[in-house]
């Protein structure tokens, strides 16, 4: 199935994030919600509000003994599980 021209570019955003250590690939995340977006918060996938129209994943994890929420959007929060998942499967298949 072909990706869209937006799955494409946010699939390479999320993967730039997360080899940079911006985004975690906690397996499972310590917490995950979702509802309506608030249409305070901004999605760390594609830098835009998730409007109160907008599905809205808060994700919670755990640096250093603080605690630190993450915002999605629900396409965008499907991208980041996905580039996750590809990432862990890249770690995995590397020689070591």
């Amino acid at each position: 199935m072909p990706l869209t021209q937006l799955e494409a570019e946010l699939r390479v955003i999320a993967r730039a994030r997360i080899a940079s250590g911006e985004l975690p690939c906690p397996t499972p995340p310590l917490r995950m919600w979702c509802g309506n977006g608030s249409g305070q918060q901004i999605c760390v996938i594609c830098d835009k509000v998730i409007e109160p129209s907008d599905v809205e994943y808060e994700m919670e994890e755990t640096v250093n003994g603080k605690i630190r929420q993450l915002w999605f959007h629900i396409v965008c929060q499907s991208i980041w599980q996905l580039e996750c998942a590809r990432a862990a499967h890249l770690k995995k298949s590397s020689p070591p």
